[in-house]
């Protein structure tokens, strides 16, 4: 209470102890004090409902009439929508390619299986070390030098190196990639150690190191290839084995995977020959970016109702999968930077 004790504090208290400590004034002060309690409760009770009185009641204002074609538009994105939830009613079998698995929603139920074998990742983890090698060379400076810094990362990678050669030597390979995989690790180390010693890069140098790589890196991927192409077959004769045949016809394959290695990817591949489709279509769609079941399955909803628009406005089931203002862009794009003044780099106006 400190920082309430200015003057306009203290007169209150000390009329109160004079109204106090004098008895012939005792009736006085207490008519006085009652008085000031009265009068100021009053204040307050009559300044709490003046101001409620004072605010605009929210239901007393008139409510802005919503702009129909607002409303227009939300009642289309609804009924898109329940399309999209009837396509999926409708759907089939479902096979999600996630990763090393695959996962299969067949009515209420839902099964998971690994079929990416080891020998996969065996192969792709020996056939990084060169590509981890020239992506580090890009820190070389321009008249050619290794650095400090880039000669210790460079040690570092060779320790990490030399300790899975021997775990390489334990994989059960075949005669021919267990020499390929010792010849893609002494070959690295030896490229290491000449870089470290003479803290010199030359292009010449980190070509031959390339070319000499590559060859046994391809073979890696293609044995990889082959043997991940073996294990996703089994698994999915599998599968449909234990489905009746009008169920396999109806079946829907979602590739969930990044960006970058879409095109040609191997699972699209397997896919479109097995159910004879040309590749991504309306049974194989890949679902970039999206790594969650849910997000993938309204992918699969968009694509399968933006393929009946496609059909009905454009005889083509891929229209949409472009943008519908494309065309209309490239035409007029023509127009417009072709016009006296206009550059790419000075559009006007």
């Amino acid at each position: 209470m400190r920082e309430f004790n200015g003057p306009a504090q203290v007169a209150p208290v000390a009329s109160l102890r004079s109204a106090t400590m004098t008895p012939c004034r005792n009736g006085m002060a207490l008519l006085v004090v009652c008085s000031i309690c009265i009068l100021t409760l009053g204040f307050v009770r009559a300044a709490g409902p003046a101001s409620q009185v004072a605010a605009p009641s929210p239901q007393a204002e008139a409510k802005a009439p919503a702009d129909p074609l607002l409303v227009l538009n939300e009642a289309s994105r609804a009924a898109y929508r329940r399309a999209k939830e009837r396509a999926l009613a409708r759907i089939g079998p479902v096979i999600f390619v996630e990763g090393d698995n695959l996962v299969l929603k067949h009515g209420d139920c839902r099964t998971e299986a690994r079929f990416t074998p080891d020998v996969y990742h065996s192969l792709k983890a020996v056939s990084h070390i060169p590509l981890t090698l020239d992506v580090m060379l890009t820190r070389v400076r321009d008249d050619g030098r290794v650095d400090d810094d880039l000669r210790d990362e460079l040690q570092r990678y060779r320790e990490l190196i030399v300790g899975a050669r021997e775990r390489v030597q334990t994989l059960g390979l075949t005669p021919a990639q267990s020499r390929r995989q010792a010849e893609i690790i002494s070959g690295s180390l030896e490229f290491i150690d000449a870089l470290t010693r003479s803290r010199t890069c030359e292009p010449g140098a980190r070509a031959a190191f390339i070319h000499r790589m590559t060859p046994l890196v391809m073979a890696n991927t293609t044995d990889a290839a082959l043997a991940d192409l073996d294990a996703l077959n089994r698994l999915v004769s599998r599968w449909r084995d234990q489905m009746p045949a009008g169920d396999w016809n109806k079946l829907t394959v979602i590739v969930m995977g990044r960006p970058l290695p879409r095109r040609n990817n191997l699972a699209v591949q397997y896919f479109a020959r097995i159910l004879d489709e040309p590749g991504e279509s309306e049974r194989i769609v890949y679902a970039e970016s999206l790594f969650d079941e849910p997000r993938a399955l309204d992918l699969l909803a968009t694509h399968l109702v933006d393929t009946r628009i496609g059909l009905d406005f454009f005889d083509d089931p891929t229209r949409m999968r472009r943008d519908l203002l494309g065309d209309a862009a490239k035409a007029y794009l023509d127009h417009l930077l072709e016009q006296p003044g206009r550059t790419p780099g000075n559009p006007g106006r």
